[in-house]
Parts: structure tokens; sequence; C-alpha cells
């Protein structure tokens, strides 16, 4: 004869008792967590790798210089709306813009990047504008350009903003001899250009006389646009002549 007692205590575990039902409601919530968790991970999208892109934009026209110009004061949604890009186009902008030197020849004698005369003729008759037109355009626009060739620089800074463009003038391996594609400035790429390269007073005038520099002016020049410190033939650390020399046949 079975033993009632004994029945009951086995069937403990399965009576709707305060503890089993507090029991049952722990397991439950556990399995609901674990369920949720999983339920995230299956939804959680797959991060894609982001593609990185090229912080300079070189245009694809022959006028690089010109179509940077352009975007930098115009904006990238103009220059992408523009349906023909060509020369003529851009050559009728060009014409239109000597109407706007005309009217800031003020700023054009302040800064002296030129002459009126020249950046006329720049703007009307040549295939390419050159840097010293670009730099009166910015000037006259209120632009804040850097200007960086090969290890040397040029800063045009025209106002107290944050938005300052770097342009790099570079060569190119097309029938046109150099191509020009320019980026927002940050903090960090100011400060390695202006720890890394030259720095040029003149756009046009990249050296001063000898008499203007110490022998350690000479060696810093040299460093950045990285020029032999000894001579080749002797061997001896070049004289402050020497260094010079060296620096006028660089440009």
């Amino acid at each position: 004869m079975l033993n009632r007692n004994n029945i009951i205590d086995e069937l403990q575990e399965y009576m709707l008792n305060d503890s089993n039902i507090t029991s049952f409601l722990k397991k439950k919530l556990i399995i609901l967590k674990n369920e949720k968790q999983i339920e995230k991970q299956i939804e959680k999208p797959i991060e894609k790798t982001k593609k990185i892109e090229p912080a300079l934009f070189f245009p694809n026209q022959q006028d690089s210089l010109f179509w940077c110009y352009y975007i930098m004061k115009n904006g990238e949604f103009s220059y992408e709306s523009l349906h023909n890009k060509n020369s003529l186009v851009s050559k009728q902008m060009k014409i239109t813009f000597i109407d706007t030197i005309r009217k800031n020849k003020n700023i054009v004698k302040m800064y002296k990047f030129d002459t009126l005369t020249n950046i006329e003729s720049n703007l009307a008759n040549d295939a390419n504008l050159n840097v010293k037109t670009f730099l009166t355009l910015c000037a006259v626009n209120n632009i804040n350009v850097i200007y960086v060739n090969k290890k040397t620089y040029f800063e045009l800074l025209m106002n107290d903003s944050n938005v300052i463009y770097i342009v790099n003038e570079v060569e190119n391996q097309s029938k046109y001899n150099t191509k020009c594609g320019f980026e927002m400035a940050t903090e960090e790429l100011l400060n390695n250009i202006r720890t890394t390269k030259y720095k040029l007073d003149k756009i046009d005038k990249p050296i001063k006389s000898e008499s203007s520099y110490k022998l350690q002016d000479l060696l810093d020049i040299c460093c950045k646009l990285v020029i032999e410190l000894n001579n080749t033939k002797t061997g001896k650390k070049k004289t402050k002549k020497e260094l010079y020399e060296s620096i006028i046949q660089y440009f």
C-alpha cells in the first residue's frame, strides 16, 4: 500500500504553493531575458566597413585650379549642378571675373600678387588660371586659403573663421603638367603643414637675399626642403653660401 505522505512529498515541487510560484517566475524571467539578448544579437545589423574617401578633391577638368576656386566660392552643389564644365564655360566665367577685379582695385593693390593688367590678361587669354590670379580672387572674395606646392606653402588668411581651404598643386601624369586639388583644413593638417614645410612670404619671391638669413635659418629651410646639408664631393658641412645656393637651385 502506497504511503500517502511519501506521495505528497514527491509531488511538492509540482504544487502551486508560494515557494514554487516564486521559483517558477524567477526562472521564467531569466529565460525571457536570455531570449531578448539572443534576439538583439540576431537583429543587430552587421557593420559594414566604411569606405575611406580621399580627402583631397581633384576636379577632372583641365583648369583644375579654376574649378577648385569655383567650388570654394560657390559650393559643391553648384559645381555638380553645372551640366557643362568645359573650357568654354570656364572662359565665360573668367571674363565676368575681370569686372569683379576692376571693382576691387584697392584689394589688388594691397596684396600685390600681380598687376591688374597681368591678372586681366590671365583671365581673358590663358587656358589655365595661374596661382597669382587665384590668390587675388580669393582675397577679393574673402576666402581663407593655404596653397601647398611640394615642400612649400603660402598662407592667405582673410578672416578669423576656421573655414580654411588647403589647395595642393601636384605634378600630373596626364597631358597637363600640373593639377590642383583641395580639402578643408583641420588643426592637425595645419600643424603638419606649418611644421614640416617652408613658408613663403611672397608667392613669386620664395627666398630673400643671403644677408637676410643667419646660418641656422638656412639650415632650417634646407631641412624643410629636404636639401642635403653636406657637400657631396667633400663630405663636409656646407658653408652658409653653399646652403643658400642650394636653396636658390631648389626654386
